[in-house]
């Protein structure tokens, strides 16, 4: 009930009763809480570049060290292989620089879709004013 309370919880690697609760580094990908067997193990094997994780996008499962983190624009959780990363770069760029609509060149303009259009990527002035017209 108060600030300090060790209320014991269940570990959900091996499903052990601790009082101590760890929690998990984010890229672990891991529910919180762990007990303190798992968080060494885990750790070493995560320092050590022993630890395995599946690509979020194809699903194969590579050591940590071998997959890379997506960029903080892609809006995305957990880790991908090479090839995963090198596709969704090139999407990026490619509706970083053209129009998502009509696929003209992007000016130095560019307009944000609103969310409730339903459009990934960016519009040209053009497109964006169609689009505002059709949902009035």
């Amino acid at each position: 009930m108060g600030l300090f309370s060790k209320k014991s919880a269940i570990c959900t690697v091996c499903s052990k009763e601790t009082k101590h609760k760890h929690k998990p580094k984010k890229e672990w990908n891991m529910q919180y809480p762990l007990c303190a067997d798992c968080y060494m193990n885990t750790m070493s094997q995560y320092y050590h570049g022993t630890f395995k994780q599946k690509c979020v996008k194809c699903g194969t499962e590579k050591k940590i060290t071998d997959l890379w983190e997506p960029r903080w624009q892609w809006d995305m959780e957990g880790l991908l292989c090479k090839s995963c990363f090198d596709s969704k770069e090139v999407d990026f760029n490619a509706k970083k620089e053209s129009c998502s609509i009509c696929g003209a060149k992007m000016n130095f303009f560019r307009y944000n879709p609103k969310s409730e259009w339903k459009i990934e990527g960016q519009l040209c002035r053009k497109c964006w004013d169609l689009q505002k017209e059709m949902h009035r």
